[in-house]
C-alpha cells in the first residue's frame, strides 16, 4: 500500500465541483496514482488517491497544490497525505491549497 492522499473541498464556497474535479485529477496523477474513494456531504466532498510505490511524495504534493489551484478547487481545501504504513497517533501531512503545509498528529479542524 503506497501513500495516501485524501483531498477535502468544503461546501459554500464558488469553485470546482466533484464530477469535474475528479476527473481533472485523474488525469493530472495519470498512471502515479489510482482513485481508493470518495464521497460528498453536507460539509464537502473528497477525493482519494493513493501514490504507486517509487513515487516522489514531496514532488507530488509540490504538484497537486499548483494543480488543485489551477483547477479552481475552492480556496479552503486542503489535502492529507497519509505515509504508507501509517497508523493512528502517527504525524502526517495536511496541505492548505491557499496556505498552510504543516505535519500533524490530531485533527484541529
Amino acid at each position: 500500500m503506497g501513500t495516501s492522499i485524501y483531498i477535502y473541498c468544503p461546501t459554500g464556497e464558488e469553485g470546482a465541483n466533484r464530477g469535474d474535479l475528479e476527473y481533472e485529477a485523474e488525469g493530472f496523477f495519470g498512471g502515479a496514482a489510482k482513485v481508493t474513494g470518495g464521497g460528498g456531504g453536507s460539509d464537502g466532498f473528497n477525493l482519494d488517491f493513493e501514490l504507486a510505490d517509487g513515487e516522489d511524495v514531496d514532488s507530488w504534493v509540490v504538484r497537486l497544490r499548483e494543480f488543485l489551484l489551477q483547477a479552481n478547487a475552492r480556496p479552503s481545501t486542503y489535502f492529507d497525505v497519509f505515509p504508507e504504513e501509517w497508523e493512528p497517533g502517527m504525524p502526517w501531512r495536511q496541505v492548505e491549497v491557499v496556505g498552510a503545509d504543516r505535519w500533524l498528529t490530531e485533527r484541529d479542524r
